[in-house]
C-alpha cells in the first residue's frame, strides 16, 4: 500500500512539474496582442484603406491592441513597434537579433539581387558594404570635401529661383525645383558630370527619371512576398515594374563604371564616388565577389535613398514654415542677426543657427521621410517586452507613430521649434534625447541610415539659403494643404507652390556660384 502511495506521489509530483513547465512555455511563447488574421491573407484585409497612409493604420491599430503588437502578413509573421521604449529594446539588447532583412521584390529586383547595402542580409558583405560606406564615402571627411560641389548646385538653384522671382506674382513649383537639386548634388559627387551627354552615350535626364522611378517603387508593397503562390501572378504589377526600371538602368550604371575604369589614373582630390568604390571593391575582394554589381548597387542606392527622401524634408520645411509665419520670421532674424545680409550663408555657419537647426529637427519630428523604417528580419529567437519573437520575424517599427506620442512629447501634433531648447536637449544630434529612441527620422542600431549626416547636412544649407535669400508667400492668399499623400512613398499631397521675393541683393544672389 505505501509503495502504491508513493509511486501515485511520484507521478503527481511528476505530472505537476511537466504542467508549470508546460504552462510557462506557453505564456513564454504567446505572441503580442493582435487582431484575429483571416486564413491565407492573415492581416491584408485590415491594412487596404485608401484614404489613410500605411503607417496611420497601423498607428491606429496599435491604439486598439498597443505599442507592440503581432500580425500576419500572408503566412508571414511581422512584429509592429509604436514606441520608444520598445524601439530601444529592439536596437540595443536586440540589434544583432534584428540585424538582417527580408528578401522582399524591391531588393530582389531594384537592389540587385540584395546587392544594396539596405536590403543586404547581414553577414561579411553586408559589413564590409557598410564599412566601405561609413568610412570611405559619407565620413565627415569625405562630406567636408565635396563641399564645393554642393554649394556649386544649390548657388544654381538660388540663380534660377531669382530669376523666376522677377515675374510679378508667378508661383514657383518647388518639388520640381528640390528633386533636381538634391539629384544634381548626389550625381555630381558620386558620378562626375563629364560622365554625362552625348560623348558619353549617357543623359542625365534619362538616369535621373529612372532613379526617381525606383524610389518610388521602393515604397511598394507586393503581395506576392507575402503569399508566394501569388507572386508568379504579379497581380499588382509591381514586380514587372521594378524589373522594367532595372533593365533600363543598368546598362547605363555599367557604362559608368567602365568609362571611370577608362580614367582611372586620377589623383585622390579629383575622385567621385564611383572611383573610391572601384578601389575599394579590388582592395576587399574576398567580401566582394562581384565588383561591378557592387560598386552600381552602391552607387544606385545612394540616388534612390538620399535624394527623394532630402528634398521631401525641405518641401516639408517651407510647407510648414508658411503655414506658420511668425515661426519662419524667427527663423530669418536670426539668419539676419548670425549672417547679415552682406553675404550668403555658409556649411561653416550652420552649427551657430540653433534656431534653423530646431525647425529642422522639428520638421523631421512631425514629417519623416520614412514614417515606417525599413523592415528588419529577426535572425534568431529574441524577447521583446516580454513576448518571445520567433526566428525569421518581421520588424516594423512606427517613427511616425513614436515621435508624435503624447506620452513624450508636449502638445504632439503643434510645430513647436523651441521644444529642443527645452530640458538641455541637444539639438546638434540626430537623436533628440541621448538614446531614448524618442526621434528616429534615421532608424538606429547597425542598420541605422549611414547617410544621415550627408542628409543633414544637405538640408541644412539648402534650407538656410532659402530662407535667407527670399520671402515665401502662399500663393493668392491659399490655405496650404498639409495633408500627406496616400501613394507608395510620403510627399506632400499637394506639391508646393510658393511666390517668393529676394531679401538678398541681386548680386549676391546671381553672382554667387563658387
Amino acid at each position: 500500500m505505501d509503495s502504491i502511495l508513493m509511486v501515485g506521489a511520484v507521478t503527481a509530483f511528476l505530472l505537476a512539474i511537466v504542467f508549470l513547465i508546460g504552462h510557462h512555455g506557453v505564456h513564454r511563447h504567446k505572441n503580442p496582442p493582435g487582431p484575429r488574421a483571416l486564413p491565407i491573407i492573415g492581416h491584408f484585409h485590415l491594412l487596404i484603406d485608401k484614404k489613410k497612409p500605411f503607417h496611420r493604420i497601423l498607428d491606429s491599430l496599435s491604439k486598439v491592441y498597443g505599442p507592440i503588437m503581432h500580425l500576419r502578413f500572408g503566412s508571414h509573421p511581422v512584429l509592429i513597434i509604436s514606441c520608444s521604449e520598445l524601439a530601444k529594446e529592439c536596437f540595443t539588447v536586440n540589434d544583432l537579433s534584428f540585424a538582417s532583412r527580408p528578401q522582399l521584390a524591391q531588393g530582389e529586383h531594384l537592389g540587385y539581387n540584395f546587392s544594396f547595402m539596405g536590403w543586404a542580409p547581414y553577414g561579411l558583405y553586408w559589413r564590409t558594404t557598410r564599412k566601405i560606406c561609413a568610412l570611405e564615402l559619407l565620413s565627415s571627411k569625405q562630406i567636408q570635401a565635396f563641399q564645393s560641389k554642393r554649394m556649386k548646385e544649390i548657388c544654381k538653384a538660388l540663380n534660377s529661383l531669382f530669376l523666376q522671382s522677377q515675374k510679378e506674382n508667378r508661383a514657383i513649383s518647388m518639388r520640381n525645383v528640390l528633386s533636381q537639386l538634391t539629384l544634381n548634388i548626389l550625381m555630381t559627387m558620386i558620378i562626375d558630370d563629364k560622365y554625362f551627354g552625348e560623348e558619353a552615350g549617357i543623359s542625365f535626364a534619362e538616369v535621373a527619371h529612372l532613379i526617381e522611378e525606383s524610389f518610388v517603387l521602393h515604397g511598394a508593397v507586393s503581395i506576392g512576398d507575402y503569399i508566394p503562390w501569388l507572386k508568379r501572378l504579379d497581380l499588382q504589377g509591381y514586380e514587372k515594374a521594378m524589373k522594367e526600371v532595372q533593365q533600363k538602368l543598368n546598362p547605363y550604371m555599367q557604362r559608368i563604371v567602365e568609362k571611370h575604369r577608362e580614367n582611372a589614373q586620377k589623383a585622390k582630390e579629383d575622385m567621385d564616388f564611383i572611383d573610391v568604390l572601384i578601389l575599394q571593391a579590388e582592395e576587399n575582394g574576398e567580401a566582394i565577389p562581384d565588383k561591378d554589381t557592387f560598386i552600381k548597387a552602391t552607387a544606385v542606392q545612394m540616388f534612390s535613398a538620399g535624394s527623394d527622401t532630402s528634398s521631401l524634408s525641405i518641401e516639408w520645411a517651407l510647407s510648414i514654415l508658411m503655414h506658420h509665419p511668425n515661426i519662419m520670421k524667427k527663423a530669418q532674424d536670426e539668419l539676419d542677426s548670425k549672417i547679415g545680409q552682406n553675404r550668403v550663408v555658409e556649411e561653416s555657419d550652420i552649427p551657430q543657427l540653433k534656431y534653423l537647426q530646431a525647425v529642422v529637427k522639428e520638421t523631421l519630428r512631425l514629417f519623416p521621410t520614412t514614417p515606417l523604417l525599413v523592415p528588419h528580419k529577426s535572425i534568431k529567437a529574441c524577447t521583446v517586452g516580454g513576448f518571445h519573437i520567433p526566428e525569421g520575424t518581421t520588424l516594423i517599427v512606427n517613427a511616425w507613430a513614436i515621435q508624435r506620442d503624447p506620452r513624450v512629447w508636449n502638445q504632439p501634433l503643434e510645430f513647436m521649434p523651441e521644444r529642443f531648447f527645452e530640458k538641455n536637449i541637444e539639438i546638434d544630434n540626430i537623436q533628440s534625447r541621448g538614446n531614448e529612441f524618442e526621434m528616429i527620422p534615421f532608424g538606429a542600431g547597425r542598420r541605422g541610415c549611414p547617410g544621415a549626416s550627408l542628409a543633414m547636412c544637405m538640408v541644412h544649407i539648402t534650407i538656410a539659403r532659402l530662407l535667407h535669400s527670399f520671402d515665401w508667400f502662399v500663393p493668392n492668399g491659399n490655405v496650404l494643404d498639409m495633408e500627406e499623400g496616400i501613394g507608395l512613398t510620403m510627399p506632400r499631397a499637394v506639391p508646393l507652390e510658393a511666390i517668393i521675393k529676394p531679401r538678398l541683393p541681386p548680386h549676391l544672389l546671381l553672382n554667387s556660384i563658387q
